[in-house]
């Protein structure tokens, strides 16, 4: 308890507070809080609290006030980090101290003043601390970073925990729930939406009485809280069934009733893991669910400028919603941009007119409606979300006329075979193309979407691409990691667009490596910006994160792959591979057949063919006119699909015997005078592979950008030194394959000949050493394909300037300290030499 003299501080502080404008609910004395960031988790009390809106959580607290009593200083406000406040102050003896409370490390000291200079400090201050300012601060907006007292990465680390800790609360609730339902009888796809039911209504108890809402939400006896809950939120609605096991419901009460603690929670994160926790494998898979991480959606509502539009204009519409991810976001966003006056149930009506979702699936959009209760918290239901077909529905053009906001994360796949006949309107093969054609049809201000990564470069998506250069001028690209969705192994990048059509759009292009950091600190890497003068020119060909642009300068003067090779793609059939494979391909020699690959893997290394078949070459059979290039002659065989979603896109080898190809690998006759296997080690060095990684976002290695590959001069010694390498691997590899070698011996051997031959092609190359490091880096933790465990050339905290061929030669060994002082010559010792020595200090 504080002593008269820290409560009489406490007084003066919450006068200050009170004039700044924190009034009624917004301040709170004695407040309780879940302290997420605890191991172990348990509840404080922090003495003062002050928040810039309702519903009060960690994601509107603005201050805390906490007294000294025993802990003190940095220890007592780490204490406070769950708070979710970015400044706390501390009542120390007669003084107060101003803390910045910080995502990592310790918090920092700001200020500290008397008691008496109390008034001086808020005054000073009083633009920067009013619950206004500080709002607009933590929705993101560039003033947060002039302020003294925000660290950004706060919420973003407390919304991780609580997501963390919510999940494994709502998946331990799952399971006792469903071990008690399955003693008595057999659980199945049909009951999880009864379930999903259930366990919201108890949710929604504990919240409910967390936050001390009237009424008596947590009784003994789980079917009146479910009643309670029922008659709160679903007055007028019909009520879905719930899973009406007596066991399961009181094991999922139980468990809920001695969980985590609800009263400062945001509330939208409790919607966000509810849905992913609680929608299972099977429903998911039943009911087409897809999950769009809340980190991206937010990540997108944040960068889009909802600010520019008046309060009246931010009419948001997310079409295919699913569980309304993107809409949840967005009155997160609408919430914070609000008058603070506003109160609850106008702020509902308000978001109940600005926000609309659009989901074909009756049970996605129960679950929609469910999480956006949650989110606005403590409203019942009103929600627009509308149960029609986005592709076929009159509604879909009514809502993208009313919208000034989309929103969107659209399913990946094309039309089916009946597409067509569903959908005669269609103009496009896949779907993200055909949604987006139609929405730029009446482009909306402010535009986010979640799009396959072809999106930046497929030819599919040309005219989208060109109707945003079109129709905007400022776009943000963001490529993200591999399987960044939780239920989904699609390759994707984010979009953004906003701004009035310009004859220039500013682009920023970035991409995220880490997806846990990212969902931790909102954070992307290797951002670059560009003003494009020819915006519906340029975004016809690839938009989006260039990397490595220091090497493409420096190869920009080389001839290309083109210039001196014939590339062909391997032959295709006119009837369908699958379910025909046996007239197609045969593992012994038949009449019609040809000795053949049909496809790299398990055949195609770096610089070995490992394995054949034989493929019919019957000239009736084939569609794309292949069988006219000389497959019986010299070639390079290379693979059409590329060997891993990692850098290390090709694998490149000689075929003297004749081989011919399926569609899947590609055909190289060089026009040139120059061996085989240097376009050969060129084309599996390190140049080539990300010269196709950075360039090609689908799964296919295409022709068009095999040509643009750099290739260098190569002097006839060089040449020489590489046919000889090659040639030595290749026979290596087949005495490895062979078990003619011991096993570790000959990795060894194929580890250092490739790396000799690397080496050899970068010394060919020729660039800065600068260049070559930042190239070579990009390797780092890269599985490279072949035989070899290969995942980077060097360390990347390596910086000596040394190029590879001397690390690789030892050169860099001989070069040591220790090395070059046993080749120095050695001085014998004199009387004059002493004398000399002795005066050096």
């Amino acid at each position: 308890m504080p002593n008269p003299r820290q409560s009489q501080i406490l007084g003066r502080i919450t006068h200050e507070l009170r004039n700044l404008g924190y009034e009624g609910e917004l301040l709170q004395e004695n407040y309780a809080f879940a302290d997420f960031l605890d191991p172990e988790y348990s509840v404080k009390r922090i003495d003062l609290a002050a928040f810039t809106q309702e519903p009060l959580s960690y994601r509107h607290a603005s201050f805390g006030v906490v007294v000294a009593n025993g802990t003190a200083g940095a220890e007592l406000i780490e204490g406070q980090r769950s708070l979710g406040a970015p400044q706390i102050f501390e009542v120390a003896n007669d003084q107060v101290v101003r803390w910045k409370v910080t995502s990592t490390g310790a918090p920092s000291q700001l200020e500290r003043v008397s008691a008496d200079q109390i008034p001086g400090m808020f005054a000073a201050h009083k633009a920067d601390w009013n619950p206004s300012s500080v709002r607009q601060a933590r929705s993101g907006s560039a003033a947060a970073t002039q302020l003294d007292f925000f660290d950004l990465g706060l919420l973003p680390l407390l919304d991780y925990e609580v997501r963390t800790k919510l999940d494994r609360l709502l998946g331990q609730t799952v399971r006792v729930a469903t071990d008690a339902y399955k003693k008595t009888q057999k659980l199945t796809d049909k009951d999880y939406p009864p379930l999903f039911r259930m366990i919201f209504r108890l949710v929604a108890a504990k919240v409910l009485a967390d936050r001390q809402h009237p009424g008596e939400w947590l009784p003994e006896d789980p079917r009146s809280a479910i009643a309670a809950v029922e008659d709160f939120y679903f007055r007028s609605d019909h009520r879905e069934p719930v899973l009406e096991d007596r066991s399961a419901q009181e094991q999922a009460w139980n468990r809920i009733r001695s969980g985590l603690h609800f009263q400062n929670l945001s509330v939208d994160s409790l919607a966000y893991v509810y849905e992913n926790t609680l929608v299972s494998p099977g429903t998911r898979r039943l009911f087409g669910i897809h999950s769009t991480p809340r980190e991206v959606a937010e990540y997108i509502v944040d960068s889009l400028p909802f600010e520019h539009l008046d309060q009246d204009e931010r009419r948001v519409f997310e079409p295919f919603s699913g569980h309304s991810v993107f809409l949840i976001a967005a009155m997160r966003r609408l919430r914070d941009l609000l008058p603070v006056e506003m109160d609850s149930h106008a702020r509902h009506e308000y978001f109940v007119q600005m926000l609309c979702g659009m989901e074909f699936d009756d049970f996605a959009r129960e679950v929609a409606k469910l999480s956006l209760m949650l989110a606005d918290y403590p409203n019942p239901d009103g929600w627009r979300l509308i149960g029609e077909d986005v592709f076929a529905a009159p509604a879909f053009e009514k809502e993208l006329e009313a919208a000034n906001i989309v929103l969107c994360n659209p399913p990946f796949e094309r039309f089916g075979t009946d597409g067509k006949a569903r959908y005669p309107d269609i103009v496009r093969q896949y779907k993200p193309a055909e949604m987006l054609h139609r929405v730029l049809q009446r482009p909306p201000r402010l535009l986010g979407l979640v799009l396959p990564r072809t999106f930046l470069d497929g030819d599919a998506y040309r005219e989208v691409r060109r109707d945003i250069g079109r129709n905007y001028s400022s776009v943000e690209v963001v490529e993200m990691a591999d399987k960044l969705f939780l239920h989904s192994d699609a390759e994707t990048v984010l979009v953004t667009a906003s701004g009035e059509p310009s004859t220039t759009v500013h682009v920023r292009s970035s991409e995220v490596i880490d997806r846990e950091a990212f969902y931790a600190t909102r954070n992307t890497s290797n951002s670059s910006d560009a003003t494009l003068a020819d915006p519906v020119e340029a975004f016809a060909g690839r938009i989006g994160l260039l990397r490595l642009p220091a090497v493409w300068e420096a190869t920009a003067h080389m001839k290309r792959l083109g210039d001196a090779a014939l590339i062909h793609r391997g032959i295709e059939y006119n009837i369908a591979f699958r379910g025909h494979e046996a007239e197609l391909v045969a593992t012994e020699q038949r009449a019609g057949f040809a000795p053949g690959l049909r496809g790299p893997r398990g055949t195609l290394e770096p610089f070995a063919i490992t394995n054949h078949v034989f493929l019919n070459v019957n000239p009736d059979l084939l569609s794309n006119h292949a069988d006219v290039f000389p497959w019986h002659e010299p070639k390079i065989i290379v693979n059409a699909i590329r060997r891993s979603r990692g850098a290390w896109k090709l694998s490149a080898a000689i075929d003297r015997s004749g081989l011919v190809c399926y569609q899947n690998l590609h055909g190289i006759s060089l026009t040139e005078n120059i061996p085989l296997e240097v376009v050969t080690a060129v084309l599996n060095g390190p140049v080539a592979n990300a010269f196709m990684s950075v360039r090609e976002s689908s799964h296919h290695v295409r022709i068009g950008t095999l040509n643009s590959v750099p290739v260098p001069d190569v002097d006839r010694l060089r040449q020489d030194r590489i046919v000889s390498l090659a040639k030595e691997y290749a026979e290596t590899r087949s005495e490895w394959i062979a078990g003619a070698l011991n096993e570790g011996e000959a990795h060894d051997l194929c580890l250092q000949l490739l790396l000799q031959i690397d080496a050899e092609v970068l010394l060919a190359y020729d660039l800065p050493l600068r260049v070559e490091h930042e190239l070579l880096d990009y390797f780092h933790g890269q599985s490279r394909t072949g035989p070899v465990e290969f995942t980077g050339y060097m360390p990347l905290d390596f910086r000596p300037h040394f190029p590879l061929h001397m690390h690789v030669s030892g050169a860099v060994g001989a070069a040591s300290a220790v090395k070059t002082l046993t080749r120095l010559p050695s001085i014998p010792r004199s009387p004059l030499l002493d004398e000399a020595l002795a005066q050096i200090d």
